[in-house]
């Protein structure tokens, strides 16, 4: 599947964006600050309904606005017709709209999903970026994300059990809340039995979750261990291991009752310290993707550099993960990344791009031309878009 066009209103910096597109590379060149990743943004929100950059809907919307657009047209190559996707958001403040609070709408083929949970499936890009170093360098909510995300594009299910056990836990952490202010040293019989009856859903959302990233936690391990291998020249062995709040061994041989017996004996006898503390501290909202170069810790003993393939190596497997599971490419989105990989990294990258479309941003135009010159099939079509506050112009095509 490949985009044929974008269409932005009130979006970011674009007041109005219609672009045809090319199915093969697309480069968007520019001073910074000009509106050039807004477009990769866009593209990405399409295929998991959230920015990559930010959680607030209404910072994506344009400076005085309301609601923001994003339309992608496809052409899909298992359907014998064109296809759209787009994304609607209104913050509920326009005095002329009838919506009184935010609301978020998506769309295929200009048909509206009564659930988000349906649309995910449809469109799927990945995306490389300067912050994916960030799954190295930080704590375990962004490789939970990097998780997440991932799987609710290949497995729609998993968005929707995610989605359940999120408001489960929210629930049970409110009547924790609750009976703290109403007495703070001890645990009342009322909210005891409220936060049992809690529990057995939560357990059974959570063994869920937990058995789907253990198995996609095995396809990343073997995936980056491949891409890291081929980047330091056989010289590192990268190691990905999936931490969770069960024992590994009852993942290896799962049987789901037993899982979810498990983590509802866990919440059960863990009350009175969830109590004490304010929160749930067991589950799976814990997880976490341990990261090692032949035994030692990434965050701890790994040089900038060892830390940047890493990161490359895990975005190249959430590639291969999208592509087995779909059958098909998803499209590429390099938002400024040639300036912060070398020349051995970049050439491991475009290695792997395949027949994908791809979208790249840059300020160096000449020095992108080149290096697709030097990677790309000669009779690949790419096309330069130059883009100066919040306009894009269309300057020509090398084949």
């Amino acid at each position: 599947m490949y985009i044929r066009s974008i269409e932005l209103d009130n979006f970011r910096n674009y007041r109005r964006l219609d672009l045809e597109v090319e199915p093969s590379v697309n480069v968007f060149y520019g001073e910074n600050a000009q509106g050039k990743t807004n477009i990769l943004e866009a593209i990405y929100l399409c295929t998991s309904t959230h920015s990559h950059r930010t959680g607030k809907d209404a910072e994506l919307i344009f400076h005085g606005e309301h609601n923001y657009r994003v339309k992608l047209k496809l052409t899909s190559s298992f359907q014998p017709y064109d296809e759209s996707v787009s994304v609607q958001y209104s913050d509920g403040n326009d005095p002329s709209s009838s919506l009184k609070k935010p609301k978020k709408t998506v769309f295929h083929d200009d048909v509206p999903f009564e659930k988000i949970t349906e649309y995910f499936g449809i469109f799927n890009a990945v995306i490389f970026a300067p912050e994916d170093l960030m799954l190295i360098k930080e704590g375990p909510s962004v490789r939970r994300k990097y998780l997440n995300v991932l799987l609710s594009q290949v497995k729609p299910m998993y968005f929707h059990e995610l989605n359940s056990f999120a408001r489960l836990l929210m629930n049970r952490n409110r009547i924790i809340k609750n009976a703290r202010i109403k007495n703070s040293k001890v645990l009342d019989l009322e909210f005891r039995e409220q936060l049992l009856i809690w529990n057995e859903p939560m357990a059974k959302s959570a063994a869920k979750i937990i058995h789907d990233r253990y198995l996609f936690s095995l396809r990343i391990d073997a995936f980056a261990r491949k891409h890291h291998e081929s980047i330091s020249h056989g010289k590192e062995t990268l190691y990905v291991k999936y931490k969770t709040c069960i024992p590994i061994d009852m993942l290896e041989n799962y049987d789901e009752a037993q899982v979810t017996e498990y983590l509802l004996n866990k919440w059960n006898q863990s009350l009175e310290d969830d109590f004490q503390h304010g929160i749930t501290n067991y589950g799976p909202q814990r997880d976490d993707l341990i990261m090692s170069l032949d035994g030692d810790g990434l965050r701890m003993f790994a040089s900038q550099g060892q830390q940047r393939s890493a990161a490359l190596s895990m975005k190249m497997a959430e590639l291969d993960v999208v592509r087995e599971e779909t059958k098909d490419s998803p499209v590429l989105l390099l938002d400024d990344v040639f300036g912060e990989l070398d020349a051995q990294r970049r050439k491991c990258l475009l290695s792997e791009i395949g027949d994908a479309q791809i979208f790249i941003t840059c300020t160096d135009k000449s020095f992108i031309e080149q290096e697709l010159a030097d990677s790309m099939e000669k009779d690949s079509r790419i096309a330069f878009f130059e883009v100066q506050s919040g306009t894009v112009r269309r300057v020509g095509n090398s084949d």
